[in-house]
């Protein structure tokens, strides 16, 4: 599956927060039953954060909702992410990987 997103800056310590479309061609709940997980990763691959991930309408399953509510100790610098979507048979969909920079605000907490 492609996502179609062009690279943003994220602001370390803010929440981070993203919802992702399933593409059209996808029946409305054909992925109700699959179980949606994200991680976060440096461009050296090096792990910063998984994400939790949820439907946002869990029947439709059209809409994912991507969060991470304390970014504090994320890394500034590039990174990316993508949706793994695993069937209850352990079948496994992967996005493309969503490339953005994590960089440092000017307020502190």
């Amino acid at each position: 599956m492609t996502c179609q997103s062009p690279s943003f800056n994220h602001t370390r310590g803010a929440s981070f927060q993203l919802m992702a479309r399933i593409p059209s061609r996808f029946a409305d709940g054909h992925f109700s039953t699959w179980v949606p997980t994200s991680q976060v990763v440096t461009d050296k691959d090096a792990p910063v954060a998984t994400l939790d991930v949820e439907w946002e309408d869990p029947a439709t399953a059209r809409v994912l909702v991507l969060r991470s509510l304390n970014t504090d100790a994320w890394p500034i610098g590039p990174a990316r992410f993508d949706v793994r979507l695993t069937a209850p048979d352990g079948f496994v969909l992967l996005t493309t990987a969503v490339h953005f920079h994590i960089v440092k605000g000017a307020t502190g907490a």
